[in-house]
């Protein structure tokens, strides 16, 4: 691991030279910028080469690159936000005058504080293990998020443009327009929920905050995004209130240290702390360094706490995302019919509130599990529903949620025990030869995911095709499902990316830029990811196996799922799917 201060330099650099390069561009050509800051950053990776060496300086390389890209650069100049805002205002348009308090901004500051002093405590007291890239990475993005806060809360202006009927969100970050015929539900609630807003107290991405006080705050539903925002209270939001949308009541929302929020602020902050980061590990290692532990008993400890978060993941999965037991009564048979059929009583299934189309099962054993959809996934049919529910239910019944943890941890430990064997055994070795060391981690850390992929992917495989065996209609509604619940996520997306107003010499760009479905066969480059390192197989792939074989599981399945993995991944392979 490279010196710890280096490390730091390095981020802080990183940061320095995208800021510069963002603020010189207005004057001078943004090539010539981009040039002197490359340079400035390849000086500094060759300082640290001779001072460390070879692998220090491959991972000072990638913090480096990280937090230069982490940093949010804005969409557009400010002279064309204003040009924008001119535009808007000829038209006629009314600004929404937005409520503002420093109150707000300083939530953000608390909660991220709180995660970023697990870090500093650990930078000073801690060890110096992967444990410490790892928090610099969450360090460096937490510093951008905040970045980005603060310049939205300072420039965010919000126009209500009657001609288009759309909904128009400029800053200095990015400027979006919604039309409000894409605009699906709207509510309002007494104050911003931030324990549902901040980033870390989420497993999906719910929403985007534009919220800037702690007062009124409307929450506005359309396709594939959920927008927060908080008018000043004599504005007047009538334009979303239309005959099918009678008068809103105000939903009341506590703040988060009032005494019915307790539960939930623990839930979320342990979720945060031990699934979403290392916060939690890194605070035990800290204190038992701090204290003089052994490494042995350290180790023994976590791997303790590790076992116990995996024995509770159900318990703070729903808490974190705010879970609800599903009682809809035309959904409730659908449940009965399938679970029963996977032979399990014991599973509860949740709502999750979520723009994104989605089902995950968690839990470390069959009579302690629970199967969440999102409440954009309840809106699909009852028959793509019913597939969906059956795909879960396999999850569940095979314990494919505590096989992947094991996988997980069993592939990592025997990466980090073999780094601590060579280091104990051939101590020189690291500094002899550091090109050779450098390409093994580098071939380890594809291999990682590349095995990972390899079982994951065999378990969705299985979970479509004797989920199918649930369902009446086999494999047919299966795929039927599938294809549905595709065709809805595409569009969502396709639909989020259509609001951002992006400057017009980009239009032709994105105009020629023909997004494929996800439905469709991609090029090889695209397959060969998919296949080899994503968590699940193309879904035109899974699709496709659906429809061209018989309902049910068997080696027959493998192989075709096996001998596609690698063929499909092939340049020249022809085969029409």
């Amino acid at each position: 691991m490279p010196d710890l201060t280096i490390s730091i330099l390095t981020a802080v650099i990183g940061f320095f030279l995208i800021f510069l390069v963002d603020f010189f561009k207005k004057w001078r050509s943004s090539v010539y910028v981009g040039i002197f800051a490359a340079i400035f950053g390849i000086g500094w990776i060759v300082y640290v080469f001779l001072e460390q060496g070879f692998l220090e300086a491959t991972i000072i390389f990638s913090i480096l690159l990280f937090s230069f890209f982490s940093f949010p650069v804005p969409e557009r100049s400010g002279a064309q936000s204003q040009e924008i805002i001119g535009k808007l205002k000829k038209q006629g348009s009314r600004e929404i005058v937005l409520s503002k308090n420093k109150e707000r901004i300083l939530l953000d500051f608390l909660f991220a504080g709180l995660f970023m002093g697990i870090a500093v405590l650990y930078f000073l007291f801690g060890p110096n293990s992967p444990i410490t890239l790892v928090l610099l990475y969450s360090f460096v993005s937490l510093v951008a998020g905040l970045t980005k806060r603060i310049r939205l809360f300072r420039s965010l202006r919000f126009f209500y443009a009657e001609q288009e009927e759309a909904l128009y969100a400029i800053s200095f970050i990015e400027t979006k327009k919604y039309p409000l015929k894409e605009l699906s539900e709207a509510s309002v609630q007494t104050r911003p929920d931030v324990l549902q807003l901040f980033p870390l107290f989420s497993l999906f991405s719910p929403h985007t905050d534009y919220t800037t006080s702690v007062g009124k705050t409307w929450k506005l539903s359309f396709s594939g995004e959920k927008i927060y925002l908080t008018p000043d209270p004599s504005e007047s939001m009538d334009f979303v209130l239309r005959e099918e949308r009678k008068k809103l009541e105000e939903i009341e929302v506590k703040p988060f240290y009032h005494q019915s929020n307790w539960k939930r602020l623990l839930g979320k902050g342990y979720f945060a702390a031990t699934v979403k980061g290392v916060g939690a590990y890194a605070a035990l290692l800290t204190l038992f360094t701090f204290m003089g532990i052994s490494p042995l008993m350290t180790a023994m400890v976590i791997l303790l706490f590790w076992i116990f978060n995996l024995w509770i993941s159900d318990r703070v999965l729903k808490m974190a995302l705010d879970m609800k037991e599903i009682s809809d009564p035309q959904l409730l048979p659908i449940i009965e019919k399938v679970f029963s059929r996977a032979g399990l009583s014991h599973v509860t299934i949740y709502v999750t509130e979520s723009v994104e189309y989605n089902g995950l099962a968690a839990g470390a054993n069959i009579g302690r599990s629970l199967v969440a959809l999102t409440s954009e996934t309840l809106k699909l049919p009852l028959e793509a529903i019913e597939g969906i529910l059956a795909h879960e239910a396999i999850h569940v019944k095979k314990r494919d949620v505590l096989t992947g943890q094991l996988l997980r941890f069993v592939l990592i430990g025997w990466i980090v025990i073999g780094i601590f064997f060579i280091h104990e055994t051939y101590p020189n070795l690291l500094k002899n030869h550091q090109i050779l060391v450098f390409f093994v981690l580098w071939i380890l850390i594809f291999l990682l995911p590349a095995f990972q992929s390899l079982i994951t992917q065999w378990m969705e495989v299985r979970a479509d095709h004797l989920g199918a065996t649930l369902l009446d209609g086999g494999n047919v509604q299966m795929a039927k499902s599938l294809t549905i619940l595709s065709e809805h996520q595409d569009q969502a997306s396709e639909k989020a990316i259509g609001y951002h107003v992006v400057p017009e010499e980009e239009q032709e760009a994105e105009e020629k830029d023909e997004r494929l479905s996800s439905l469709e066969r991609d090029s090889w480059f695209f397959r060969f990811l998919e296949f080899q390192f994503m968590s699940h197989p193309p879904m035109y792939w899974r699709v496709h196996s659906l429809r061209t074989t018989e309902t049910g599981w068997n080696i027959g399945k493998i192989k075709l799922w096996w001998n596609s993995r690698f063929q499909e991944s092939l340049p020249n392979w022809k085969k029409n799917l």
